[in-house]
């Protein structure tokens, strides 16, 4: 098994999606893993703005789940023309029209979409989808130090809910070229590969997601200790050997 089949199986458990098969033909299904993309885009704000939407979650979901059901059974839209049709009616949810959100919630419904039972019969549905944006992919994209992505980014204060959409082309169009061109991550989290822990990142953009996001994630959280466990040695008086 491959690193992305394994993080595609993590994130399946992790998200519970594995206990009931769902499928891309059951128009039904769409909601099970859009009601997740949904609170992952939308609950920081809803908390926020003090907005309730538990009763009226699949409502609002309606119109985006018709377009991608439609984009995956019927063989007719292109990627762009579904995805550009999802984020304005996103863009209408809970009234915010803010494009970083609504990519979000885009782009996490079709990684979850992505994890259905039946989604390697609509593998090529996938090939053009896009690199979520969050906290994480978004740390990462800023480690390449592309001098003009990174002023912009600087500009909305690293906040992938304030990204616009020019930003966002540009940034999913770097992240293609870049993929295209080969890259080389390491995951530190699997020590045992023969390679060292090193992997190369698919050029599909959704699936480097999948092992970006966990091991930036990973990272965030060594640092995170690393900061407490150097302050309770420095209040201690001590220091590490070899330092």
């Amino acid at each position: 098994m491959d690193i992305l089949d394994k993080e595609r199986e993590a994130f399946i458990e992790g998200a519970k999606l594995n206990k009931k098969t769902l499928s891309l033909k059951n128009p039904d299904d769409y909601y099970v893993g859009m009601e997740k993309a949904f609170d992952d885009a939308f609950n920081q704000y809803a908390r926020r703005k003090k907005v309730k939407y538990a009763e009226n979650k699949r409502e609002l979901m309606k119109d985006v789940a018709e377009k991608l059901y439609e984009y995956f059974t019927a063989d007719i839209t292109p990627f762009d023309v579904c995805f550009n049709e999802c984020i304005t009616a996103s863009k209408k949810i809970l009234d915010n029209g803010l494009f970083g959100i609504a990519q979000k919630f885009v782009n996490m419904s079709f990684k979850y979409l992505y994890c259905y039972s039946d989604a390697k019969d609509y593998i090529h549905k996938f090939a053009d989808c896009h690199l979520p944006l969050d906290k994480y992919t978004v740390k990462w994209i800023r480690s390449f130090k592309n001098k003009e992505i990174n002023r912009r980014l600087t500009q909305k204060n690293n906040a992938w809910a304030n990204i616009d959409e020019a930003l966002y082309n540009g940034i999913q169009n770097f992240v293609s070229e870049s993929l295209a061109a080969g890259i080389e991550y390491t995951v530190s989290y699997d020590p045992r590969r023969a390679d060292g822990g090193k992997c190369r990142l698919p050029q599909n953009r959704l699936e480097t997601e999948f092992i970006v996001w966990h091991q930036e994630k990973i990272n965030e959280l060594r640092g995170i200790m690393k900061k407490i466990t150097d302050d309770e040695m420095e209040r201690l008086g001590l220091t590490w050997i070899g330092s």
